[in-house]
């Protein structure tokens, strides 16, 4: 999805990834990419994360040429499994739960998964960011607890991450992972292993009770032109990265 600009001084044009499922016609759902913008060096691009060391001011104008800005609610963001009801005035949490068309849902990532969740009659919707700690002490489950629905009546995007393929970690971090099948693959280099963070998310979404899941399959650290990717930048010896956003609403 390419949404115009025409009146930034910063671009004309960004690029927005679009979940593909079959929402209900009144929700907003997109990923940000680093595509647009004006952040400048480690950050070039759209970068909407506030808290990496960029520009303040550049980070508030790219924030403002997102769809809806107006509306979304900016998380505190601390790799908890704490989700906020929208709306709040605590935002320290890593998922925001909303059923008002006045507050977005929105998590930022680099690598992490971010979660988008609606329900079949397009009245509530969630936004999740999950990195392993996060998975491990179940926020997904959290988030989807949140719904008035039944669990089967969700359905979530797994929008971009890090791939299985080139998350490597070391043993302990493997192992709290191991009883989910498929998760853990043996590495080239002695005592690590790969982790499979989108493989897990949809694993847990399933036991939380959601059958509707969607898989972006498109991965944060191979795509540098494209996203940003805090693993990949460690790798290339950089300060640090900038950050997407994955937005949802109602309108």
């Amino acid at each position: 999805m390419t949404f115009s600009a025409a009146n930034s001084p910063i671009t004309s044009s960004l690029d927005l990834i679009s979940p593909s499922w079959s929402c209900p016609d009144n929700v907003v759902a997109y990923t940000t990419t680093r595509l647009g913008g004006g952040s400048m060096g480690d950050f070039a691009g759209l970068n909407v994360g506030a808290h990496v060391g960029d520009d303040l001011l550049l980070v508030k104008a790219n924030r403002s040429l997102i769809p809806h800005s107006e509306k979304i609610t900016w998380l505190e963001q601390v790799h908890s499994n704490r989700v906020v009801s929208l709306p709040s005035a605590d935002t320290t949490a890593d998922a925001a739960y909303s059923c008002s068309v006045s507050h977005f849902c929105a998590v930022m990532t680099a690598d992490c998964v971010p979660i988008l969740l609606c329900d079949g009659s397009g009245q509530e919707v969630a936004a999740v960011h999950a990195g392993w700690k996060g998975l491990e002490t179940n926020i997904i489950r959290n988030a989807v607890g949140q719904f008035s629905c039944d669990a089967n009546k969700i359905m979530a995007w797994i929008g971009p991450a890090i791939s299985g393929a080139c998350y490597e970690v070391d043993s302990q971090l493997a192992s709290k992972f191991r009883h989910i099948k498929g998760a853990i693959a043996d590495s080239h280099n002695d005592g690590k292993y790969l982790l499979d963070l989108p493989l897990i998310a949809q694993i847990q979404l399933q036991q939380a009770g959601v059958d509707t899941i969607t898989q972006s399959n498109l991965c944060t650290y191979s795509d540098e032109r494209r996203f940003y990717s805090h693993r990949r930048a460690t790798h290339q010896k950089k300060r640090t990265t900038g950050r997407m956003v994955s937005v949802i609403g109602l309108l």
